[in-house]
């Protein structure tokens, strides 16, 4: 979660302050601070009323982790809702103050666990702030999250589930450890050792047909059939299915469309599109009809809706470096 648009996560704000706070927002956003230091990527936004950061994974775990991010809010500043919506990459998130509320389109409203997994999803939700928050996130590389849990991911799917169904006792020492802790840095390595101990790579035939698949998805930018990317990689469609399904936690035909949906949003962030049309035809959807249809049940918004949602993008400065 990020109280602003950024690549990947696409999380967008659905502001509950008044305007004033949202153009400081807006004017301390301009000012976020871009630091490369050793190789390092740290993104930093120190903000009147949050503040969010990106840290890279240790050398151990970064062929399998993208990267964690914090985030901290004050309670001076109200309740902040924001909206996610459906991603490649599953997540762990680390609670160290009050946890977020969740609400589902058909779930109602329920509090998040302290700690907690999230697995693919083909569906959105809205989260928001309740007091003093301070949560870590671990956002894994779609084939990385399978070299840490030793069962289908696939059951995780559309839910987040609290890492004491998984882990039992052993988690709710390392929550209290990570609350314990006083900054950021021994979080992280508190974060890193649990996830060190529970590294367990899966078959090395199968991590490379995984990550040939997604490989081949993101350069056709989702355009491309499961039959297709079965033929290309030589493998029957089931035997795909199977292990994506299993691996990455969505059947192949479902992480396709997550990816195509990710291109599409990016492509209305960066170029606001006029002609939607055009658009739809460009990110592989049969027409404009097909193409909001499926954009609004992954995000809840119309194309439209989304763009003036972001009319502020081309007043920012965001990159992602990966």
């Amino acid at each position: 979660m990020c109280p602003h648009f950024f690549f990947e996560s696409f999380i967008f704000p659905k502001w509950k302050s008044t305007s004033e706070k949202r153009n400081l927002f807006l004017s301390k956003l301009q000012q976020a601070v871009y630091n490369l230091n050793n190789g390092c990527y740290i993104f930093v936004a120190n903000l009147a009323f949050m503040f969010y950061q990106y840290i890279q994974p240790s050398a151990l775990l970064a062929p399998y982790i993208k990267r964690y991010w914090m985030l901290e809010t004050e309670v001076s500043e109200g309740d902040v809702c924001e909206r996610v919506v459906p991603t490649e990459n599953m997540e762990l998130m680390f609670h160290y103050k009050k946890p977020f509320s969740v609400s589902h389109p058909q779930k109602g409203l329920s509090p998040q666990p302290q700690s907690l997994i999230s697995g693919l999803s083909n569906c959105f939700f809205d989260v928001t702030t309740q007091g003093q928050s301070g949560v870590i996130a671990v956002d894994f590389y779609p084939y990385g999250a399978c070299n840490f849990f030793r069962f289908p991911l696939n059951e995780l799917q559309n839910q987040s589930i609290h890492l004491g169904d998984i882990f039992t006792n052993e988690i709710r020492y390392i929550e209290e450890r990570i609350c314990e802790c006083h900054n950021l840095s021994s979080r992280i390595a508190m974060i890193e050792k649990f996830l060190i101990e529970k590294l367990f790579p899966v078959n090395t035939t199968d991590l490379v047909l995984i990550k040939n698949s997604i490989t081949l998805i993101k350069l056709n930018k989702g355009q491309i059939q499961a039959q297709q990317l079965s033929d290309k990689l030589s493998v029957s469609p089931k035997k795909l299915e199977r292990k994506f399904s299993s691996l990455v936690g969505k059947s192949p035909k479902q992480f396709i469309k997550i990816v195509r949906f990710q291109e599409a949003l990016a492509g209305l962030m960066q170029h606001q599109p006029q002609y939607l049309t055009e658009h739809a035809y460009n990110n592989g959807y049969f027409d404009q009809s097909h193409f909001i249809k499926e954009f609004k049940a992954l995000s809840g918004y119309t194309p439209r809706e989304f763009i003036s949602q972001c009319s502020c993008r081309s007043e920012l400065l965001i990159e992602e470096y990966s």
